[in-house]
């Protein structure tokens, strides 16, 4: 398992693996899923929020809501990107 750290405390969040190597991707990885019509998401984020393509718009749902998605600099330069199989 690998520990995460977000804003100085430490997380225990499993890093998904497929036969022991990481299944995460780059963020220009993670925009093509979207664009393929899935759902993604940052293991940092904790299971809660996740991106989409939603009425042609890049989308974000977030505390509850959705949202239009002003992709951070740690957003564009994370490589822990998953692709989600459905909504959390």
């Amino acid at each position: 398992m690998d520990d995460l750290i977000i804003e100085g405390e430490t997380v225990m969040t499993p890093m998904p693996k497929v036969q022991g190597k990481p299944m995460t991707m780059d963020f220009p990885n993670a925009i093509r899923q979207i664009m393929s019509g899935k759902m993604v998401a940052r293991v940092e984020w904790g299971n809660k929020d996740y991106g989409l393509l939603k009425d042609e718009w890049l989308t974000i749902f977030h505390n509850n809501k959705f949202s239009t998605w002003l992709v951070s600099e740690s957003d564009m330069t994370g490589q822990d990107w998953i692709v989600l199989t459905e909504a959390n």
